[in-house]
C-alpha cells in the first residue's frame, strides 16, 4: 500500500481504493483548502492494477511531478507530486504501521456529475435522495438491501 506525505502540514494520505481526488472542494479525497493555487479539482489518481497513476483535472496552475508539468505520470515511490504550494511525497506506507496490514473493502460511490458525464444508470429508489447526496462521491462501506426494502417499509 502507498500513501502520500506533505510534509510541510505533517499530514498523510493513505491510498486505497481506486480512485482519489486532490483538490480544494471538502468533497476532495485529498483535500487541501488553504492552498489558493490548487484548484477545486486539481488532480486525480487512478489505480490501474498495477500502481497508481496521477492526471491533471484541468487544472488552473498545473500539476508537477519532479519539478516537471504532466498531464498524466505513473507514479513511482519518492515522486514529488507538485500542485499550487503544496507538495505531497509519493511513499510506500511502512510495514510497522499497524493500520497498513488492516484489510479495507469498500464500495465507490459514483458522483452526480460523473452519473450525467458518463451516462450511468442510478435508480434514486434503491437510495433515498438524502442517503445519496450524503454518499456522493465518497469510498464508503454500506448494508445492501435487496430492491423495494427499505427502512421506510419497515416502519410503515
Amino acid at each position: 500500500m502507498f500513501q502520500l506525505v506533505d510534509e510541510k502540514r505533517n499530514r498523510v494520505y493513505p491510498l486505497n481504493g481506486f480512485m482519489k481526488e486532490i483538490g480544494r472542494l471538502a468533497e476532495c479525497d485529498i483535500h487541501l483548502p488553504d492552498d489558493a493555487r490548487v484548484s477545486r479539482r486539481h488532480a486525480r489518481l487512478d489505480w490501474d492494477g498495477n500502481g497508481w497513476v496521477v492526471v491533471d483535472a484541468g487544472s488552473t496552475n498545473g500539476l508537477f511531478v519532479n519539478g516537471k508539468r504532466v498531464e498524466e505520470h505513473r507514479l513511482k515511490p519518492g515522486d514529488e507530486l507538485e500542485a499550487g504550494e503544496t507538495t505531497l511525497r509519493y511513499l510506500a506506507m511502512d510495514k510497522s504501521d499497524p493500520f497498513s496490514h488492516k484489510k479495507i473493502t469498500e464500495v465507490g460511490v459514483p458522483r452526480e456529475e460523473d452519473e450525467t458525464r458518463r451516462g450511468n444508470s442510478w435508480t434514486g429508489d434503491t437510495w433515498g435522495k438524502k442517503r445519496k447526496k450524503k454518499a456522493a462521491g465518497r469510498n464508503l462501506t454500506l448494508p445492501l438491501f435487496p430492491r423495494g426494502t427499505s427502512k421506510e417499509k419497515e416502519n410503515a
